[in-house]
């Protein structure tokens, strides 16, 4: 692990370097909190949660083709993106964190959950499917075109990246596989059209794991914290303290 700043660290996941944002509380004593961010954001626009989760400790990683981390020329599968998230946990010893994602981060946190079930506390997965969406690389350039909170993906992402995402996802469906997580699982979706999680996948997600939780940010969309930041921590605290105390 190589340090670069006061919250910034490096982590090795088989030659890539992955970086996160880390904000350690030597006083806090509440399990720490591991934060995916989507598709073409990066751990610098979570810096708010670094001080709004308390005594936590809070870490927002990167992934690879995101933010501060490396770049590579292949190696965007599923599978690589949730190998990201488990240096991270095991180079930064972080003790079994809630994870909490967002849109396409969901995908991968829902890997690290299948994969390392024991590792982890509880799980958040924002305004998603149960599955990791394979993407046809012929819509990489509407994707390259597309905003997130008004910053084209382009200025975001490297194209290279984007069009690797693209090119190595594959369909991977995992409603049959909820059953197989360990731990609590909060879905957060927003009350507009624009949210992905409609009545329907709400519906979805219920029978496939009759133990979720679901949640409905009423005046949000798929971007479920930035037009109101208190209303997405008034819906993820609560879940938060009953899984630090349970």
């Amino acid at each position: 692990m190589t340090e670069v700043a006061d919250e910034s660290v490096f982590v090795d996941n088989d030659g890539v370097r992955i970086h996160a944002l880390d904000r350690r509380r030597a006083h806090g004593a509440e399990p720490p909190v591991l934060v995916v961010p989507g598709m073409g954001e990066y751990a610098d626009e979570y810096e708010w949660m670094l001080d709004a989760l308390g005594d936590r400790r809070v870490v927002v990683v990167d992934v690879r083709g995101r933010g501060r981390s490396d770049v590579p020329d292949t190696g965007y599968r599923w599978e690589d993106h949730f190998g990201d998230l488990r240096a991270v946990v095991e180079q930064l010893d972080l003790e079994r964190p809630i994870v909490v994602a967002f849109s396409r981060g969901s995908s991968y946190a829902l890997g690290y959950a299948l994969h390392f079930p024991d590792d982890l506390r509880g799980l958040v997965i924002g305004d998603y499917f149960a599955r990791h969406v394979g993407l046809p690389a012929e819509f990489a350039d509407q994707q390259l075109a597309s905003e997130v909170r008004g910053v084209p993906i382009a200025d975001r992402m490297p194209e290279h990246a984007v069009r690797q995402v693209f090119a190595e996802s594959h369909e991977v469906p995992l409603w049959d596989r909820l059953v197989e997580i360990r731990c609590p699982v909060l879905v957060i979706r927003g009350g507009r059209r624009s949210s992905v999680v409609n009545d329907e996948l709400a519906a979805q997600w219920q029978t496939s794991l009759p133990t979720v939780e679901l949640a409905t940010i009423a005046d949000a969309g798929h971007d479920l914290w930035s037009g109101d930041v208190d209303a997405y921590l008034e819906v993820l605290m609560p879940f938060l303290a009953r899984v630090s105390a349970g």
